[in-house]
């Protein structure tokens, strides 16, 4: 780039505030590319600043083989700074269904892309304001050196991934309303279990899968992942663990991630983990628009749509909260589908021993025994053992006391046991009377956990089936 090229922008941009300030006008949508802006932001039309960012575009454009068109769009975001700001815009941008790309060494620009348009976004935060310019692109030539920067494994320290390898561009296909997501399905093993799709009153249906439980509700899929060694360990940094996540279950199915981002938390105890970006199936070629969330004690969940807005309509969150920090509360509709890992029983599922003292499965769901308070211990075990002529063995053991004086204590029952629906277990005699429990299955990688509750009191205790 010439020298006297830099001093003529440079002094565009310092004499232009002194001119005509009622072209200085209040703008919450940026009419070229639909943008929503936030509140405050004035559009500058003066002469000499549009041409000051028109120059400075033309700039950019002509080092990464790009002709611009003649209009430009000039934005102020007075008080609005930082890296938050630049995140909002973006965001927006996704939210009005551009697909960005970052130029290869120009880190405040980007290529919007929709159907057969594109836009160059220059986008500056200093300690002000935000400056925000928008041009159509007329022209990209692909004969020469491309300009696009492409990374499938997001880095820790920016919000927009980058890598050395880079990619031509491409025309986005426009998107319908209706587009389905297509993607190649983790096979489903082979269980024995009479129940592996399930279809939910909201309309949503669940197929168990060899990695993940599957959930598809109109165009939008959800992968709730099964915990594995990597994913579930304890990590103390939240940007550790949703990197470490993400590169573990999203970046091996995808390439070409572009509009990398993960939100900001409120102040609070329970913490949401929240990671999207637009990247490419590797097995469909389709771009998707990936989302992977945490929250709690919940596993990790994919979801995976045709755009931000589908997601968001599909699932009933408010995707607008990114914009800001997100407050525990907001993330509920996310969480909520963890709950879609529940399957029927039938009668003949149970057979066998299932055990709540398990221990392959153990640190994966809330079956806790040992020791409190100090010394005093206290632990118990119940094991069922069903038959295929519906008949039952129950027994249960207890141990409890202080260490060198632990006491041993147990009951056994047995008879007959029936399902009144396949969400149900009544059993003829536990402990000298006929009970009935709430019963469902949930998967983990390779097996399935018998999840029982007595209807007249207590909450849900897992069990392990003995192989």
């Amino acid at each position: 780039m010439k020298c006297f090229e830099i001093i003529v922008v440079f002094v565009l941009l310092v004499v232009c505030p002194t001119f005509g300030q009622s072209k200085i006008t209040p703008a919450t949508r940026s009419e070229l590319s639909g943008i929503e802006l936030s509140a405050g932001t004035k559009q500058d039309k003066r002469i000499l600043a549009t041409a000051s960012a028109k120059t400075l575009l033309d700039m950019i454009a002509k080092d990464n083989k790009i002709t611009l068109e003649e209009g430009v769009e000039v934005f102020n975001l007075v008080g609005a700074v930082g890296s938050g700001t630049v995140d909002q815009i973006k965001l927006a941008a996704q939210k009005a269904g551009w697909q960005l790309t970052s130029l290869s060494g120009q880190p405040k620009c980007w290529l919007l892309s929709k159907s057969t348009t594109t836009l160059l976004m220059y986008l500056e935060s200093n300690k002000k304001d935000t400056q925000l310019y928008l041009s159509l692109v007329k022209v990209i030539r692909t004969d020469t050196d491309p300009v696009l920067s492409q990374s499938v494994t997001p880095s820790q320290s920016g919000t927009n991934a980058q890598a050395g390898n880079t990619v031509p561009v491409a025309p986005m296909q426009k998107e319908s309303a209706d587009q389905k997501v297509v993607t190649v399905p983790s096979p489903s093993p082979p269980s024995g279990f009479q129940f592996s799709t399930i279809t939910f009153d909201e309309g949503w249906v669940s197929t168990v899968r060899e990695d993940w439980v599957e959930v598809t509700k109109s165009n939008v899929k959800v992968l709730i992942h099964y915990p594995n060694a990597t994913t579930s360990k304890y990590i103390s940094n939240s940007d550790e663990e949703r990197q470490l996540a993400w590169n573990t279950l999203v970046a091996p199915r995808y390439s070409n991630l572009q509009n990398y981002f993960f939100a900001k938390n409120a102040v609070s105890y329970i913490q949401g983990l929240f990671v999207s970006g637009t990247l490419t199936d590797n097995q469909t070629g389709q771009s998707v628009y990936v989302a992977l969330f945490k929250r709690d004690r919940s596993p990790w969940i994919e979801f995976i749509a045709p755009n931000i807005n589908a997601f968001g309509q599909t699932t009933g969150f408010d995707v607008a909260v990114l914009n800001d920090y997100v407050r525990n509360e907001a993330w509920d509709p996310l969480q909520k589908l963890e709950g879609f890992n529940k399957f029927a029983v039938a009668a003949s599922d149970l057979t066998g021993t299932w055990t709540n003292n398990f221990g392959g499965y153990q640190q994966y769901v809330n079956a806790y025994t040992g020791a409190d308070a100090g010394t005093n211990t206290h632990s118990s075990t119940q094991t069922f053992e069903f038959f295929a002529n519906s008949v039952y063995n129950w027994s249960i053991g207890v141990a409890s006391g202080f260490v060198g004086n632990i006491k041993f204590s147990g009951a056994k029952s047995s008879g007959k046991f029936t399902n009144p629906n396949n969400w149900q277990i009544h059993f003829s005699d536990l402990e000298g009377k006929p009970r009935l429990y709430n019963a469902y299955f949930s998967c983990v990688k390779g097996a399935r956990i018998l999840w029982l509750q007595d209807t007249g009191y207590g909450d849900y205790s897992s069990y392990g089936r003995q192989e």
